[in-house]
């Protein structure tokens, strides 16, 4: 049987059709927007903007930022999981409203049943930092200082119910300290606390802290992930100060409604990953005061799991219910 060129024309441009439209549909058909669940200016939005902005050209649409904050993040995370799974609104979800938000909140809903895992993205390693002033030189010497005063010494934080709230109360719950919360309206207003001498300790990400570390107002005594931090490399980890199995950092990722088709929602992690792992992109998060840290769908909902797990006991034994 002979095939003219006209049926291998045909057949080749009938191929081509077919694999563009394979392509097509593991992506979002129409504009696309990523909820945010916090005010523009915090992290997760400038993240949310770069990623709108390089995603847009992949997907052939418009990629537009939406910004839906309030309860602790949980009013944008849930218009995330009540969206239609077609990948045309996707979300930035992070560790306190994915981990924590649904031991604190009742209507949290569960993130591994209502939502997607798309793609982990970034992190920021905060350092348990104290004012110059208050004396210690290292954890060791904070928690006998903290034993020694109970109740009597402070810490700032940036909201009940917050990642570094957790952080604090799953410290004095390995270390058998009394530490009282001194809450604030955001990161900002800890800062000017700490640098007023408020509260004499804090933990604060990396980035925002070292100017005032290298201008001798805070002294830094341990970061609070598994390895150092490389703008700190003489700063230990909390394990390597003397809090075994201390690890905590605050994480952000995209996420989707529950149901997106598994196609679209590889692409799209392959797609969000190569974006975050750019040159220009990593760039920026460093400037942002974060770190590029990817993984896969697989390896973010396995962060999820764990990490709820993690933070439990802390929202238990700080009595945290919904403000």
């Amino acid at each position: 049987m002979r095939i003219g060129r006209r049926g291998v024309l045909a057949g080749t441009i009938g191929g081509v059709a077919l694999a563009g439209a394979a392509r097509a549909a593991d992506l979002p058909d129409g504009p696309t927007r990523i909820v945010v669940p916090a005010p523009p200016g915090a992290f997760n939005d400038a993240f949310a903007r770069l990623i709108a902005e390089r995603l847009a050209p992949v997907i052939g649409h418009p990629c537009v930022v939406d910004n839906k904050p309030g309860a602790g993040g949980s009013i944008g995370t849930r218009e995330v999981m009540q969206a239609r799974p077609d990948g045309r609104t996707l979300g930035i979800g992070n560790t306190a409203t994915l981990a924590v938000n649904p031991t604190v909140y009742p209507n949290a809903g569960d993130p591994l049943k209502d939502l997607t895992p798309i793609a982990l993205c970034a992190r920021i390693m905060t350092v348990l930092t104290v004012s110059p002033d208050l004396g210690v030189n290292s954890v060791r010497e904070l928690i006998a200082l903290a034993k020694s005063r109970p109740g009597q010494l402070n810490y700032g934080m940036p909201g009940v119910g917050s990642s570094v709230h957790l952080m604090f109360e799953t410290f004095k719950l390995q270390t058998g300290t009394d530490i009282v919360a001194i809450p604030y309206r955001g990161s900002a207003p800890v800062m000017t606390a700490f640098l007023a001498g408020e509260v004499p300790i804090i933990f604060e990400g990396v980035g925002t802290m070292l100017p005032h570390i290298q201008a001798g107002k805070a002294k830094p005594l341990a970061v609070s992930a598994r390895e150092r931090h490389p703008a700190l490399p003489d700063v230990p980890t909390m394990e390597e100060a003397g809090v075994p199995g201390f690890e905590m950092m605050i994480w952000f990722g995209v996420i989707a409604p529950a149901g997106i088709p598994a196609a679209m929602r590889d692409r799209l992690s392959r797609e969000i990953v190569a974006i975050t792992e750019s040159a220009e992109v990593a760039a920026q998060v460093t400037r942002m005061g974060g770190q590029v840290w990817t993984g896969d769908a697989a390896r973010f909902a396995a962060l999820i799991a764990s990490d709820k797990e993690r933070w439990a006991p802390a929202v238990k034994a700080a009595n945290i219910t919904p403000t």
